[in-house]
C-alpha cells in the first residue's frame, strides 16, 4: 500500500503591521516637511520712492571682437590709444567700474593688455563678460 503523508504545510504569512507603520511614518514625514500653500509669515515691506535719487553712473564698456578690434563705448579704438582714452574717461568718474566684453576666441595677450591699461588708468572694479 501507498502511504500518503497528510502533513500540513506551513504557509508563511506576511505581517502587515510593520508595513502599515512605515507607510504612516512616511506620510507624516512628507506632511510635515512640505509647506502647505498659503501658510507663512506676514511681512510688512517698507515703501520707498525713487524720486530725488540721481541715476547711477554707467560703467565704462570695452568690447573685444574676435578679429582683435577694440571698441570703447561703441567707438573703434586702436590698442595704442587706449591708455589716454581710459585716463580721460576714468579721470572724473565716481564709478570706476570697467566692463570688458570679450569674444571667446579673442587673443589672451590682447585681453590682458586692455585689462592692464584700464587698471593703470584708474579702473577699480572689473566685470568680465563673455
Amino acid at each position: 500500500m501507498i502511504q500518503i503523508n497528510n502533513k500540513k504545510r506551513n504557509i508563511s504569512k506576511l505581517d502587515m503591521a510593520p508595513l502599515i507603520d512605515v507607510v504612516f511614518l512616511l506620510l507624516i514625514f512628507f506632511m510635515l516637511t512640505f509647506a502647505v500653500q498659503g501658510e507663512g509669515m506676514n511681512i510688512d515691506l517698507p515703501t520707498g520712492s525713487a524720486q530725488g535719487k540721481p541715476s547711477p553712473e554707467k560703467n565704462l564698456i570695452v568690447k573685444l571682437a574676435e578679429d582683435g578690434t577694440v571698441y570703447l563705448q561703441q567707438d573703434a579704438v586702436s590698442v595704442h590709444e587706449l591708455p589716454k582714452k581710459f585716463e580721460g574717461l576714468l579721470k572724473n568718474k565716481k564709478n570706476k567700474t570697467v566692463e570688458i566684453h570679450a569674444h571667446s576666441k579673442v587673443r589672451y595677450d590682447l585681453f590682458t593688455q586692455v585689462l592692464d591699461y584700464a587698471r593703470i588708468a584708474g579702473g577699480e572694479n572689473f566685470s568680465i563678460v563673455r
